[in-house]
């Protein structure tokens, strides 16, 4: 991809956070009683402004539903080095934070003794500066993730991104890297001088990706400069990318979503896998494909026009717009609830009147019903409150103070 991403537009977070201390048993002690285990949760702010200074900080704590206030100041750890570009490119599971490293090497970090601590790294691709990690995905083979790099291939007439699986146990190494071949736009897409784009300067944005019945589904568009009006989705195997079938649609829009982690689609209980798109109005809709099937299903379109743009403050048209999928035919999109089956707007998040959601990079829940959002107030307080899918209730937990500007991540530490 031909894009430059500076400091003040992609800048997130990422930061060392303090450790639990080591349990040491007294000598006269020969049973020594196990800590209990208790839940470890990270939250990733920012603070300070884009256009200055920014600030990357992990906190840390036992319960996200506890009534305390959190602060960047003494209780959170600045990292160690400024890894803005990296929280972007970048993948966490399991307690392990993953991220391209001097542009080739895969670094796989956790948390020891309060900082971010290598547990392994691999050599993705040699000499590739422009590796980087866009959309990532975590199965039984690793890490999956598509790079950031968008090749013109002449002899194909195609545009090129690698699919990279990770092996992500204690060796780490790369299991495959199959470049993605996608098709050239059959219309013209000009610069924003107006400057017709040539094929070796074409850029190209996957949005949507996932992996199901030994296919790799991926949403994508060319440019978010020139605004079309057709999905697009690459289907392949998995995952040897052969077998390649180009999916179109032009009733909703084109795929929403940003290059990076930020994730525009999901897969429900039944294994219907549903992706977000967007018109030129800045309408949102929903189109699916079925469990086994490789076609988008042409008896399901969910025009989504009455939650708006949720995408608006963060780049409008193209803007990063992350959504999850809960349970029982129920997904969160921006702010909003919504029964993807029976096509209806459950519930606004914001209508509770506690503050306004704010867009992350993740959306964490667990239990398959305890969804954590990030609350803004109108004063400028922020909260992680908890909305629980059976009772339709939101409920502030941690407040965050300290003068953040955002949150990037809430994840489980172990």
């Amino acid at each position: 991809m031909k894009t430059i991403l500076t400091k003040g537009t992609s800048r997130l977070m990422l930061a060392a956070i303090c450790g639990l201390p080591l349990l040491q048993a007294c000598k006269d002690t020969p049973d020594p009683v196990a800590a209990p285990e208790i839940k470890d949760y990270a939250i990733f702010v920012t603070v300070g402004n884009a256009n200055a200074t920014e600030s990357y900080y992990t906190l840390t704590v036992d319960n996200l539903e506890k009534d305390t206030l959190l602060s960047p100041v003494k209780s959170g750890i600045v990292s160690d080095a400024d890894l803005f570009w990296a929280t972007i490119y970048s993948a966490y599971s399991k307690g392990n934070f993953y991220f391209t490293m001097d542009g080739n090497i895969i670094s796989k970090q956790r948390i020891q003794t309060g900082k971010y601590r290598e547990v392994g790294n691999v050599v993705a691709e040699a000499g590739s500066w422009e590796l980087g990690m866009m959309k990532t995905l975590f199965n039984e083979n690793g890490l999956n993730f598509i790079s950031w790099q968008t090749s013109y291939n002449k002899t194909d007439n195609v545009l090129e991104n690698k699919l990279f699986m990770v092996d992500t146990t204690a060796s780490m190494s790369v299991k495959s890297k199959n470049p993605i071949k996608f098709p050239m736009p059959k219309y013209k897409l000009y610069d924003t001088d107006g400057k017709e784009v040539k094929n070796e300067d074409m850029p190209l944005t996957p949005s949507s990706f996932s992996i199901r019945d030994n296919k790799v589904f991926i949403g994508y568009y060319y440019d978010w400069a020139t605004k079309i009006d057709t999905a697009y989705m690459l289907v392949a195997d998995y995952p040897s990318l052969a077998n390649v079938k180009l999916l179109k649609d032009a009733r909703l829009g084109h795929v929403s979503g940003a290059w990076y982690a930020s994730s525009s689609s999901f897969t429900d209980d039944n294994g219907d896998y549903y992706f977000s798109t967007i018109n030129n109005k800045g309408e949102y809709g929903l189109l699916r494909i079925k469990k086994g099937a490789t076609e988008i299903d042409p008896t399901y379109a969910f025009d989504l026009k009455e939650i708006g743009n949720i995408a608006l403050s963060n780049g409008g048209y193209a803007g990063p717009d992350h959504h999850t999928y809960l349970k029982n035919g129920l997904a969160f999109m921006g702010s909003f609830v919504i029964d993807v089956r029976n096509k209806k707007v459950v519930k606004d998040l914001n209508s509770f009147g506690l503050g306004a959601v704010q867009k992350t990079m993740e959306t964490y829940s667990e239990n398959s019903n305890d969804m954590y959002v990030v609350l803004k107030t109108d004063n400028a307080r922020w909260f992680i409150a908890k909305y629980d899918v059976e009772k339709n209730t939101l409920k502030r937990g941690v407040e965050i103070n300290g003068g953040i500007t955002s949150v990037s991540r809430i994840s489980r530490l172990k």
